[in-house]
């Protein structure tokens, strides 16, 4: 963790804050799990696995 500047009001701001402390300035844009297979990934494979075996 290091301090920043916060691009809109110029004030020192942890690395880590999602908005500025003073101004409220989003900081960092929120990012989800780009490649991971998420829970509902994996219950649709399962369920869909289910769905495959019952007509066998």
């Amino acid at each position: 963790m290091y301090l920043t500047q916060c691009p809109a009001c110029g004030h020192s701001v942890s690395s880590q804050a999602e908005s500025c402390p003073s101004c409220g300035q989003p900081l960092q844009a929120k990012t989800t799990n780009g490649g991971g297979i998420t829970f509902w990934g994996v219950v649709g494979a399962v369920i869909l696995a289910i769905i495959i075996m019952s007509f066998e």
